[in-house]
C-alpha cells in the first residue's frame, strides 16, 4: 500500500493528511482557538468528588473541568487495591491536586478526559512514569520479534536511569537496541526536566506540553511504510526536515517541498475529501447511495440500492450494494473519524452466506483503521453493530456550524475564514502585486477583520481588503488580485 503524508501549516491552524493508494483516509486539523490538550500533563485540582459515578472532576486551566474516572485512576490506588479497584471517594478529596494527562479533547459540552497514570510517546516507546512493566504493541503478531523485543527492552531497562516503564510501539518493529536505548533515554530526560512536585495552594499548572501539531503528527503518522511527506512551504519544510532529521533520519529523504500552483490539499484531493465529509449522502458505484447522520447518542447509517434494485435477482443485488458500500463506510468512519456506536442499516438480505460475507468485507475494509474498534456483528433487527473510539471532535463537528442543508452542513464563519486566508496566500504567490480583494458573508468579513487579516497583511506585505455581501452564503467567497493601476 502507498502512502503519502500531506502537512499544512497555517497562522492559526495546521492540518495534515493520509492518504493511501491516492485515496484520502484521514484528516487531522489542530486550531489555535480549539488547541487540542491531549498529551498535555496537568497538576489539576480536584473540586469535585461523585460518589455515584466513581469519578472525580479535575480543574486544569480555565476551560471546562475535566472527567476522571475510577478506572484511569489506578496509579493513586492504596497499595494492595490494585486487583479490585476501591472506591473512588477513598483515595482522593475535593481540594487535592492529582497529577493527571488529557486523553480526550472536549466534545459538545463535555470537559476533556484525563487519567492519572501519565505518559510521554516517542516514535518507538511510550514511557509511563507511574507504572512499571513492558509491554509490546498487540499489532507486532509475530512470536519471534515479540520476544526479541521483549528481551531488547529489558536491556534497555537495565542500562536507562528512570523508574516506570515502557510501551513498544507497533513501528518498533525491527528497531535494534541502540535506537531504543536512545529514545528511552530521551523521554526518561524529559519527564525528569517536566516534573515537578504538587503545587501548595494557587492555580493548576501544565507541567507538559505534547509536540505542536506538524511534528506531533511526524511522530504518530510517519511511519516506515510512508513512500512521500509533503509539505507546503520553504518555512515549513525546513522545520519538518530539522525535526525528522534529529528523529526519524531514515525518511529524511522522503520529505519534499510542494511548490504547485494549486493548494497542496486540492492539488492532492484533499479538499474534495473534506467537503465530502460534510455531506449526508453519498453515491455508490452501483447507483445507489449511503448516508451518514450523526446524533448525540450514536451514528446511522442507511444503505439505499437506488436504481440498481430493478435490476436482477433480489437477493444478489442487495448483496452487490451492500458490498459496494462497506469500503464507502469504512472510510468514511475513518475520514470523518466517528466515534462511540455506530449502526449501518445494510439492504436486507435473506441467505446467512450472503451476511458473512458482508461483515467479512466490513472487518477488512476497518483492518487499516489505528482507532480501537469493535464489529459486534449483526443484532436481532438486521442491523449492522460498529464501536469506534476517537480522541478529538469529528472532522463535522470541527468544520462546520449548527446549520445544515439537505445535502449537509454548512461550514462555519472560522473555517471559511480559514479557507480565504489560505488562498490570499496563494494569491501573494502567484501575483506578486497588486491589493488583494475578497468578498464574503458580513460574518466572515468581520471574522477577518478582528485580526487575522491583519497579520496575514503585515506577514506577505500586501495589501487586503474585506467587503461583506449581504448575498453570499457563510461558506462562499471571491477573492482576487486587483492590477495595480498605471502610471
Amino acid at each position: 500500500m502507498r502512502q503519502e503524508l500531506l502537512i499544512d501549516d497555517i497562522p492559526g491552524e495546521c492540518r495534515v493528511a493520509l492518504l493511501e493508494d491516492g485515496a484520502v483516509v484521514e484528516v487531522d486539523i489542530d486550531r489555535n482557538s480549539q488547541h487540542s490538550l491531549i498529551g498535555n500533563i496537568y497538576w489539576g485540582r480536584a473540586d469535585s468528588v461523585v460518589p455515584s459515578l466513581q469519578a472525580a472532576f479535575i480543574t486544569l486551566n480555565n476551560g471546562p473541568q475535566a472527567f476522571l474516572s475510577v478506572r484511569d485512576s489506578q496509579a493513586l490506588y492504596p497499595d494492595g487495591s490494585h486487583k479490585r479497584p476501591p472506591r473512588l471517594e477513598t483515595f482522593i478529596h475535593e481540594g487535592q491536586w492529582v497529577l493527571v494527562q488529557v486523553t480526550k479533547d472536549s466534545v459538545s459540552d463535555k470537559g476533556p478526559r484525563v487519567t492519572a497514570s501519565p505518559s510521554l510517546a516517542g516514535r518507538f516507546l511510550v514511557y509511563q512514569p507511574l507504572r512499571a512493566g513492558i509491554s509490546i504493541s498487540s499489532r507486532i503478531q509475530n512470536d519471534d520479534e515479540r520476544s526479541r523485543l521483549e528481551q531488547a527492552m529489558q536491556e534497555v531497562v537495565d542500562k536507562v536511569d528512570c523508574d516506570g516503564g515502557f510501551i513498544v510501539r507497533t513501528v518498533a518493529n525491527g528497531a535494534d537496541l541502540d535506537v531504543l536505548t536512545h529514545e528511552a533515554e530521551q523521554l526518561a530526560n524529559a519527564w525528569q526536566e517536566a516534573y515537578i512536585p504538587a503545587p501548595t495552594g494557587g492555580d493548576p499548572v501544565c507541567i507538559y506540553e505534547d509536540l505542536p501539531p506538524r511534528l506531533r503528527a511526524l511522530r504518530d503518522w510517519a511511519m516506515p511504510e510512508v513512500d512521500h511527506i509533503r509539505v507546503h512551504g520553504h518555512e515549513l519544510h525546513a522545520a519538518v526536515k530539522n525535526y525528522i532529521d534529529q528523529q526519524m533520519p531514515d525518511l529524511s529523504d522522503r520529505i519534499e517541498v510542494y511548490t504547485g500552483a494549486e493548494l497542496l490539499f486540492e492539488e492532492y484531493g484533499v479538499e474534495a475529501a473534506i467537503d465530502e465529509a460534510l455531506e449526508v449522502r453519498l453515491e455508490l458505484p452501483t447507483r445507489g447511495w449511503v448516508s451518514i447522520e450523526q446524533t448525540e447518542a450514536l451514528t446511522a447509517v442507511d444503505v439505499n440500492s437506488g436504481g440498481f434494485r430493478r435490476e436482477g435477482n433480489r437477493e444478489d443485488v442487495a448483496l452487490k450494494s451492500n458490498l459496494a458500500a462497506v469500503p464507502i463506510i469504512a472510510r468514511q468512519l475513518r475520514l470523518r473519524d466517528i466515534g462511540g456506536q455506530v449502526v449501518i442499516d445494510f439492504i436486507n438480505m435473506h441467505e446467512q452466506e450472503n451476511r458473512q460475507a458482508v461483515a467479512d468485507a466490513m472487518e477488512e475494509a476497518m483492518a487499516t483503521d489505528k482507532a480501537p474498534h469493535q464489529i459486534m456483528g449483526w443484532s436481532r433487527l438486521g442491523l449492522m453493530e460498529i464501536t469506534r473510539r476517537r480522541t478529538r471532535r469529528s472532522l463535522p463537528d470541527l468544520l462546520a456550524g449548527q446549520r445544515q442543508t439537505r445535502e449537509g452542513r454548512v461550514r462555519s464563519v472560522p473555517s471559511t475564514g480559514l479557507d480565504i486566508l489560505r488562498l490570499a496566500t496563494l494569491e501573494t504567490e502567484c501575483t506578486p502585486t497588486g491589493t488583494i480583494r475578497i468578498a464574503a458573508h458580513p460574518a466572515v468579513v468581520k471574522w477577518l477583520n478582528n485580526g487575522p487579516l491583519v497579520d496575514l497583511t503585515t506577514q506577505t506585505s500586501r495589501a487586503m481588503e474585506a467587503k461583506a455581501d449581504d448575498d453570499m452564503a457563510v461558506d462562499e467567497f471571491d477573492l482576487y488580485a486587483d492590477a495595480p493601476n498605471a502610471e
